[in-house]
């Protein structure tokens, strides 16, 4: 997303935590965000379509976010995926989503209501994915549900626990005891013969949810254009060579693709071209789990 165009959701999003989604008026972003009728028309073809660029927007920050979190990691500690889970929960309340999927939730507009399902949905998907990282391959034909069951518990047990003024209750809390019951019942789904959810019909559900196909040339051309700033340091140029390099060779070498980007992003934070490289690492980071697939 371009920065004009991420200005206009921004404003966007400020204009509906402040009136409500139905009752701001395109003419209403519009006038916030200083553009003409045309160049929000040339950004989106409707309101809604704006909601969904505000879901998607604050998605993509999350999983970076998330990316960056697992770096020089180990991907099956369970404390990591748990502070992975409820990073999205603590920036939903931050930036205000939360309100919006439930005014959504309460409207009757069918458009939106799938916005957010699809939204969810992804959710679902990214977790059964860490799910299959954590405990092992043979769980992929029920990882979905598994999934499933995670977030069942999760928002059932935030939403008691508000509805009972229970006020120390927070989402970290809460994903530590789902887990403790999720090992459970993934063993019973692996051994116990207990899945409800036909894996075949997962199948077909995961590939509509697959992120778009990435491509090495695509990915090289990243980092050609980031190198070619002449304002790198040596160091932020060296490790984007380094990791072109690696990117351009017949045989990928993931681990140290993975060993490379924990260094490269510290390179850049707190620069001005930190936003470029986060989107490069985010990028890469997507790529290589589609090649380990």
């Amino acid at each position: 997303m371009n920065k004009r165009k991420k200005m206009v959701v921004d404003h966007a999003k400020a204009l509906f935590l402040e009136k409500g989604i139905q009752q701001t008026s395109i003419q209403d972003i519009i006038e916030r965000s200083g553009i003409s009728k045309g160049t929000f028309y040339n950004y989106f073809s409707s309101k809604n379509e704006c909601v969904a660029a505000i879901l998607e927007q604050s998605r993509f920050e999350t999983n970076i976010r998330r990316q960056e979190l697992q770096l020089g990691k180990d991907e099956k500690d369970i404390q990591l995926l748990i502070q992975q889970i409820t990073m999205l929960s603590r920036t939903n309340e931050q930036q205000g989503i939360s309100g919006m999927f439930e005014e959504i939730m309460h409207s009757g507009d069918v458009e939106l209501k799938k916005v957010v399902l699809q939204y969810r949905m992804m959710e679902i998907e990214w977790l059964a994915d860490r799910l299959v990282e954590v405990f092992g391959d043979d769980l992929k034909p029920h990882a979905i549900e598994a999934a499933v069951m995670y977030y069942g518990m999760h928002q059932h047990l935030l939403f008691t626990a508000k509805i009972i003024h229970q006020q120390r209750t927070n989402a970290e809390q809460v994903a530590n005891s789902v887990f403790h019951h999720l090992r459970h019942i993934i063993n019973n789904l692996l051994h116990e013969g207990v899945a409800v959810l036909d894996p075949e019909k997962l199948v077909l559900f995961k590939n509509n949810f697959e992120q778009d196909h990435i491509y090495r040339e695509e990915l090289i051309l990243l980092y050609v254009d980031l190198i070619a700033n002449t304002q790198l340091t040596k160091v932020q140029q060296e490790l984007t060579e380094a990791l072109k390099q690696e990117l351009e060779r017949n045989e990928l070498r993931i681990s140290i693709i993975n060993a490379l980007l924990s260094p490269f992003i510290d390179a850049f934070r707190n620069t001005l071209h930190f936003e470029q490289a986060k989107e490069i690492m985010s990028v890469t980071w997507t790529y290589i789990k589609q090649k380990g697939k």
